[in-house]
């Protein structure tokens, strides 16, 4: 594979652009598509001016929608003729991050330093065109603070274009982004192994790399994405940058997914003193903190129709509990949703219930290393 740049300058001359505007240049590899407009023709060359120009894209979300429908993306899938381009620019940087700010575990009572909490953590953030600058984060896009990474979203038919820099000038490690739940080529796969070295799986500090997924009718639901790139570390250990803080969901909606009230997304997330010796303690966290009054309070009303999209990774099995509620879940009522690595949940409710509740693991190791939070249900 080739750089847009290098494709641009040989073809300059017959490039017509499907899209205005402009953006800065970069030397991102691109596994970039054939998009065809209802009233337009756009070549594959005439798309990868475009996609380097930042084109005329509507902002929605933190996601940047194309004004053409696809017909087909490159390496040959197919998307359906109505399908969308949700095109994101994306960076993974490093910074200082402390999983217990207050210094306090409200459920205990114990007390915390911030040397204790802290550590030189690694997350996804989403940019406006060229990595400009950080999106604000909004309800669409999550907090886009970095842990877990911003919310990535589609309908089925739609392709996903991420366009992703690394700029951990910190460990100054390799990543890349895998996507669970959504169809690819090998070349967007974003997997490091030994034996299929492939450059969209190690993108060094300072580089650039396109992935495209599609989002088929098997895609539907709730699904995560993580860094997949090669040991790092001084124990040469897989998905440390996933451990450090590269993780984020995705969710694939159609055309009957309900609308809600609230739209909860909760990561479940763990870090290992022996992994990140600056911790004084292996942490259990949901979205980039521990403990009450640290992790996410998220509030809700009676009568509010809930879901929850809620995942897992790393090498832990959890149990998430939220007193208080029942929901249907395959064919049954449930209260308690068992988790393993790289698994997800979604389910929904329409609230009932008022007061201040405690959701958390029901693992009591990982309950006491940080995994409780609460739920506030008003009038």
């Amino acid at each position: 594979m080739i750089g847009e740049k290098d494709i641009m300058a040989s073809h300059k001359e017959h490039i017509t652009p499907c899209f205005s505007g402009s953006a800065p240049e970069s030397d991102t590899v691109s596994n970039t598509s054939l998009c065809t407009p209802r009233n337009e023709r756009c070549s594959r060359r005439t798309l990868l001016k475009g996609t380097a120009a930042g084109s005329a894209l509507a902002t929605l979300g933190g996601s940047m929608l194309a004004a053409c429908n696809l017909t087909a993306v490159g390496n040959g899938v197919l998307t359906s003729p109505t399908g969308k381009l949700h095109e994101y620019w994306i960076q993974a940087d490093s910074f200082q991050h402390n999983l217990v700010p207050t210094g306090y575990d409200g459920m205990t009572g114990n007390h915390y330093t911030a040397k204790q909490t802290s550590f030189w953590a690694i997350g996804y953030r989403a940019y406006t065109p060229g990595w400009q600058k950080p999106l604000d984060g909004n309800k669409d896009l999550g907090l886009n603070t970095g842990i877990p990474g911003p919310i990535i979203r589609a309908e089925v038919g739609d392709t996903i274009r991420i366009h992703f820099r690394n700029q951990d000038t910190h460990y100054k490690f390799a990543h890349s982004m895998h996507a669970h739940g959504v169809f690819y080529t090998l070349q967007n796969d974003g997997g490091w192994s030994a034996a299929v070295p492939e450059l969209s799986s190690a993108v060094e500090v300072g580089q650039s790399y396109t992935y495209e997924w599609l989002a088929r009718p098997d895609s539907l639901g709730t699904w995560l994405y993580h860094d997949h790139s090669k040991p790092q570390g001084p124990k040469g250990l897989m998905e440390l940058g996933a451990e450090l803080g590269l993780f984020g969901m995705i969710a694939i909606t159609d055309e009957k997914t309900a609308p809600v009230d609230q739209e909860i997304f909760l990561f479940f997330h763990d870090l290992y003193h022996d992994d990140v010796p600056s911790l004084s303690q292996d942490f259990d966290c949901f979205n980039g903190y521990a403990f009450v009054g640290n992790t996410p309070k998220f509030t809700v009303r009676v009568g509010d129709r809930v879901r929850w999209r809620i995942a897992a990774l790393g090498k832990e099995f959890h149990s998430f509990h939220l007193h208080g509620h029942r929901w249907p879940f395959q064919g049954r009522f449930d209260d308690a949703l068992v988790l393993g690595p790289a698994t997800t949940r979604t389910f929904e409710y329409v609230e009932d219930n008022p007061g201040t509740w405690l959701y958390h693991c029901h693992v009591t190791d990982h309950m006491m290393g940080g995994m409780t939070g609460l739920y506030a249900v008003t009038r």
